[in-house]
């Protein structure tokens, strides 16, 4: 049986706190019981009571209730401050992980969509892109093959820009095209994806007399050797391009996607994390260093050494370290 003190009459137990307010059940306290003050065993303690019957004596209960004190709060923000600063980098990374590998995904799904083409093609792309036409071919001609147009967006470019005059960015995707632009295939395209045009087939051009270059850098069907260094569908500011090897990269990384140095800078953007991602003629998809944009086959005459000895701007330096 636990021990009590005797104060005035009450049966007070150990626990019992030196400034208490008094009733004979919680509900008087709440109206407002009586105040005891007590001082036991030297010690001072606030806390709630109520008085209860017990073998014929009121005995004081008590409810004791301790609050956290000003430096143990200030103690408790700062430890969840320093949490939140190593987490929140680190959920960052993973966001950008997940949108990277929702990319791939995406890409592997062009992948089957160009197979299926081909398959049905006598193992050959569409016609190449040609003067005197609007757009890249590759959008009609597939059209038929996809219902989800979300998969023309890189889940880390879906923002439409509105203000570039189609031209997408690094996150924004370019678009939305007129109804009555041929480029469409459908109305409202937009995306964040681009062709590799060199991969067309020049006899099946819409004006044959008015492709670029010569017949013989056209690559025409996906069955050629090295076929996994071979750029399909990547990651672009625009529907497509014709990169060569003497292109050079944007000075900036502000001006990177469309500017001076050639049609290379369409795919060369920083979209994750010094990469893009691409599907291969051979259906396949990676991820790509930015440098490394240069060393793949784009056309049947593409030097992939050319860039041994190019000056790369330190934007680009850096995303390779």
């Amino acid at each position: 049986m636990e021990k009590t003190h005797q104060l005035k009459g009450w049966v007070v137990p150990p626990w019992s706190v030196p400034q208490i307010c008094v009733g004979r059940s919680y509900t008087d306290f709440l109206d407002g019981g009586a105040c005891l003050s007590a001082h036991l065993g030297g010690q001072r303690i606030l806390g709630f009571v109520y008085i209860k019957e017990h073998k014929g004596k009121d005995v004081i209960m008590t409810s004791r209730k301790r609050g956290f004190t000003l430096i143990e709060l200030l103690v408790v923000i700062a430890i969840i401050a320093v949490l939140m600063g190593i987490l929140m980098p680190a959920l960052g990374r993973v966001r950008k992980q997940a949108r990277a590998v929702a990319c791939q995904a995406n890409l592997k799904h062009w992948g089957l969509i160009f197979k299926m083409y081909t398959d049905d093609n006598d193992g050959r792309f569409y016609g190449a892109w040609s003067t005197g036409q609007q757009g890249h071919v590759w959008i009609g001609a597939l059209r038929r093959l996809y219902q989800d147009k979300h998969i023309n967006f890189c889940p880390a470019a879906r923002k439409i820009g509105l203000d570039n005059a189609e031209q997408g960015g690094v996150f924004e995707a370019y678009g939305i095209f007129p109804e009555t632009d041929s480029r469409i295939g459908y109305a409202g395209l937009a995306g964040s994806y681009g062709i590799n045009d060199w991969v067309g087939n020049p006899a099946d051009a819409l004006n044959p007399s008015g492709i670029i270059g010569s017949r013989t850098m056209y690559w025409v069907r996906p069955d050629v050797k090295q076929a996994n260094n071979i750029p399909l569908f990547l990651d672009a500011v625009w529907l497509g391009g014709m990169p060569q090897h003497t292109d050079t990269p944007s000075p900036t990384e502000n001006e990177a996607g469309f500017g001076t140095g050639g049609m290379m800078n369409r795919y060369c953007i920083n979209r994750h994390e010094g990469h893009i991602n691409a599907v291969f003629i051979d259906f396949t998809v990676r991820k790509l260093g930015l440098k490394e944009l240069w060393t793949l086959k784009w056309n049947r005459e593409f030097d992939i050494h050319h860039s041994a000895n190019m000056n790369w701007p330190d934007w680009l330096d850096r995303q390779s370290r």
